[in-house]
């Protein structure tokens, strides 16, 4: 108990801030699971249904308006903000009655989902300690990977029980019941506004181009891998369900601690050394991967792909967030992750014209 007069510590942040980055990754893979269900309910074709998508993730860009606001208002505030918008979106979809309903909730879901990723690593950055941020980087991240998992078991879920897709956009109104008291505990980490408006040609412009490139390539790296995967399984090595056995899932399941080894590695050996690691294993693996013909070395290849990549994504956010001052890190925020949202874009188109 706190002695009489002192005032409680404040919570862990991280307990504060891994469940809104969950539900940033269940959001964004329950789009691509449900999609068909939601085609066939509102009527769509195939090319429609395609449209509809690019119109939806076309609100990530809203980021760009959000996260600066950081900078000027707070985290605190932004960050509620965020959850409160993206949970309302995500609820009022359950309820679409057609398509310019569920584009424009959609729309507005992204728009606050955009930010809130970026914000809570650069909350996470501003209060962990310095001793063991890298291992907090790599918990946060791991809860976007997790957000995907269950949004994948939410969508068997579903097909199983022959339940409407309209069930896992229900799931969305959750994160409000957390926003009470993460405004309670959430310490304030950034000077309130009155003092001048931060910039982007305040910061050194190599770092902020070095930190732009290594977001965009690594951005487009994870997504190619990441979303062609089941094309280069299935139609590059002529794979079926058949040919897969639990222990290949039990390998690639392993790849996912990459998140938990690179954020202890990143303590004990400091960003770059960490960084240059699983950069440069995200290269050599994928290349094993690829390349190999026999069974073993592609299933343990892609299994180093996995523990490569969700390795490198810690390390990437800590210097795309710790080298900045604090006064700017909202901006810059916003323009890292425009960059990533470019090169994840890109990514499938121009996995296929190499292909």
């Amino acid at each position: 108990m706190p002695e009489p007069g002192k005032a409680r510590p404040p919570r862990r942040p991280l307990l504060l801030l891994a469940p809104a980055t969950f539900f940033e990754g269940y959001d964004v893979f329950v789009l691509a699971l449900a999609l068909p269900l939601i085609r066939r309910d509102l009527g769509l074709t195939v090319g429609e249904s395609g449209v509809l998508a690019s119109a939806v993730l076309a609100g990530s860009f809203g980021v760009l308006a959000i996260l600066p606001m950081a900078d000027r208002w707070g985290r605190r505030p932004v960050l509620t903000a965020t959850i409160v918008g993206y949970t309302t979106a995500t609820f009022a979809t359950a309820f679409s009655r057609g398509v310019l309903d569920f584009a424009a909730y959609q729309f507005v879901a992204r728009v606050f989902l955009s930010a809130e990723y970026a914000l809570a690593t650069i909350v996470l950055v501003e209060t962990a300690r310095a001793a063991h941020r890298g291992r907090a980087l790599g918990t946060l991240a791991s809860m976007d990977a997790l957000g995907r998992a269950a949004a994948g078991a939410g969508f068997l879920a579903v097909m199983a029980l022959d339940a409407s897709w309209r069930v896992l956009y229900l799931a969305g109104i959750l994160p409000l019941a957390l926003v009470a008291w993460a405004r309670r505990h959430l310490p304030e980490t950034a000077p309130r506004s009155g003092l001048p408006r931060a910039r982007l040609r305040d910061v050194r412009g190599r770092w902020l181009a070095g930190s732009a490139i290594l977001s965009a390539t690594f951005a487009t790296y994870a997504t190619g891998v990441t979303a062609l995967s089941s094309l280069l399984v299935f139609d590059e090595w002529g794979w079926t369900l058949e040919d897969l056995r639990p222990p290949y899932f039990g390998v690639w399941a392993l790849g996912v601690t990459g998140f938990f080894v690179a954020g202890r590695l990143m303590d004990r050996w400091g960003r770059r050394p960490t960084a240059a690691l699983f950069l440069a294993a995200c290269a050599v693996s994928g290349f094993a991967a690829f390349t190999s013909e026999a069974t073993a070395a592609r299933v343990l290849g892609l299994g180093l792909v996995i523990f490569a990549i969700t390795g490198a994504t810690p390390c990437v956010a800590a210097f795309s967030t710790e080298s900045f001052p604090v006064r700017t890190r909202g901006r810059v925020g916003a323009f890292f992750r425009a960059t990533t949202i470019a090169g994840s874009t890109a990514a499938p188109a121009l996995v296929g014209v190499l292909a």
